[in-house]
């Protein structure tokens, strides 16, 4: 479909072609969209980073983008502010909150329209539509049919049309098909294929005269590319769901995986700006368009803003979050389950063989995303940093354990990319490597350490309904690892060169793995020979107290 079909088709409700070129009649609009998504209750910045050759630097944090958002207002032309989606799901502010702190600065932030992302649904339509009864933006899904779940029912929108500089802009707004598997919307919330419902929505919003249009998409960076290709009347797609950084930023280690933005042409040979900025507000998007005034795209800049500290916090957000957290450290306490025997995370262990707390990890990694179609679980020893003594286990002691925020990615990989991953876990094994996978789950392997690096796994067999199978190198599988591991930390290339299916769940390995202690009052997780070493060097087996005969006895 070109542009003109579009116009054609548009053109109902009294408008008509001379209206049309009269509305034309007038000069070019510029304005700038900046733009965070997949923010996920991260109300603090996120530490633990190495920028610019610094160790445990922080990025983030809502009271610095509250104050950049500020200063944005007085300095580029026409600010819009937008979130692509994921507030839900993260922290434990979400915990305690339900999002509910996160809409309070929303609001501050100024935030002129959202379209609601997969974890949006986590509690159910219940948790979304007590966001949304206090919400004062727009909440916008051309391909989110709600019409049958009483909750929600009128209350999101296809698009909104907002007021920038005088002018009228279009917001479509898109969530990714996959809610449905992801998150819990229930049976009465559908989402439909976001090609035809974003073409419906600019015929519907040229027929109003509207004429700037932005979409607001999570659907995914690959996904946001392909709709570029297919849809006409729209040049602009503000993304999220992927959490991909785009553009350079001034930190080498900040490794982006396109350009800011990324030009894809539309089916009239028009370009189209894709456009994401990574997760957690770690980095602020912000993108100069200019429109002609038959709304067609004629000149753009942009970059990617990392809020790193050299830029100023708002103070009055600062005594916000700090109130807001006074209840987080009574959260930490709370008892979740009970550990019968000890749980084995002690460095030199998860990083050389199988532990109980690994699998645990792994299995609680599983259990969450197999509704997503995952069959095998993956988690580096390197990701585990603490054991839980016998007894109760609180939610303090399990964010110790899993402490860097990581979130579960599912992807698919050949079987030979799952060897390869395999073998680049015991690459490194003697120099007591972080990227041993001693966390496995629907897989079970053997490696060989009087081989060299790169072929010392002999035996990988996956679980199937008649028990284990030997790894297929020329299947396909659906494993969920952490998202560290999955952009390719600790040399796992192999998931991040993967082409298949793969997606960002947003669920935090550590709530996911509170989650899953808490359905059932007490563990007892033992060694099941998931990883079997061949000619372990001498010295070197059992190392760490948790190995004694006393912890053996009780199949620690």
């Amino acid at each position: 479909m070109h542009r003109r079909d579009v116009l054609k088709a548009g053109l109902v409700g009294g408008a008509t072609l001379a209206g049309w070129t009269q509305a034309q009649n007038g000069g070019n609009f510029t304005m700038t969209i900046v733009h965070i998504n997949d923010t996920h209750a991260r109300l603090e910045p996120t530490g633990g980073l190495t920028l610019g050759g610094q160790q445990n630097q922080r990025l983030g944090g809502f009271a610095r983008v509250i104050s950049f958002f500020d200063r944005m207002r007085g300095t580029v032309t026409n600010p819009l502010f937008l979130h692509a989606g994921d507030v839900f799901q993260g922290t434990l502010y979400f915990n305690q909150y339900q999002g509910l702190a996160d809409r309070y600065f929303l609001h501050r932030m100024g935030i002129r329209a959202m379209t609601p992302g997969n974890h949006e649904y986590n509690l159910g339509p219940d948790g979304l539509a007590n966001f949304l009864n206090g919400v004062r933006f727009p909440v916008v899904s051309a391909n989110t049919d709600v019409s049958r779940e009483p909750k929600l029912a009128g209350r999101i929108k296809p698009y909104v049309v907002v007021s920038v500089g005088g002018q009228r802009v279009g917001i479509i707004g898109l969530t990714t098909p996959e809610t449905s598997i992801l998150s819990s919307p229930g049976p009465n919330v559908r989402f439909t294929d976001p090609v035809p419902a974003t073409q419906q929505a600019v015929v519907e919003l040229l027929a109003r005269g509207v004429r700037n249009i932005v979409v607001l998409s999570h659907l995914g960076y690959l996904q946001d590319q392909e709709l570029a290709r297919k849809v006409t009347g729209v040049q602009v797609i503000v993304g999220g769901h992927s959490h991909t950084l785009l553009g350079q930023t001034p930190f080498p280690e900040l490794r982006p995986g396109g350009a800011y933005p990324t030009i894809v042409k539309n089916p009239e040979n028009k370009d189209v700006l894709v456009v994401q900025a990574w997760e957690w507000a770690k980095v602020v998007g912000r993108l100069q368009v200019t429109f002609n005034p038959q709304g067609e795209l004629v000149a753009h800049q942009g970059q990617v803003i990392p809020m790193a500290v050299n830029l100023p916090e708002d103070r009055f957000a600062v005594d916000a979050i700090t109130a807001y957290g006074l209840p987080i450290a009574t959260l930490r306490a709370q008892v979740i389950s009970r550990a019968a025997v000890a749980l084995n995370g002690e460095r030199n262990d998860v990083r050389r063989r199988e532990t109980n707390l690994a699998n645990l990890i792994a299995d609680a990694m599983l259990w969450k995303t197999r509704q997503a179609g995952a069959t095998i679980a993956l988690q580096n020893g390197g990701g585990i940093r603490a054991s839980i003594p016998a007894g109760n286990i609180t939610v303090g002691q399990v964010n110790e354990v899993l402490p860097f925020g990581n979130t579960l990615t599912v992807l698919e990989l050949r079987g030979s990319e799952v060897l390869a991953a395999l073998e680049n876990g015991v690459s490194q094994w003697e120099q007591i490597a972080g990227r041993f996978l001693s966390g496995v789950a629907g897989i079970r392997y053997t490696f060989d350490m009087s081989r060299p690096a790169g072929s010392r796994v002999t035996q990988a067999q996956v679980q199937t309904q008649t028990g284990f199978q030997p790894l297929d190198p020329n299947a396909t599988y659906r494993i969920v690892t952490n998202s560290f591991t999955a952009g390719g930390g600790d040399g796992f290339a192999a998931f991040r060169d993967a082409k298949g299916f793969r997606t960002d769940t947003g669920f935090s390995h550590a709530e996911v793995l509170i989650e899953y202690l808490r359905t059932q009052p007490s563990w007892e997780p033992r060694l099941e020979n998931r990883i079997t070493i061949l000619n372990e060097p001498r010295g070197q087996r059992w190392e760490g107290p948790f190995y004694s005969d006393r912890f053996l006895r009780v199949g620690v």
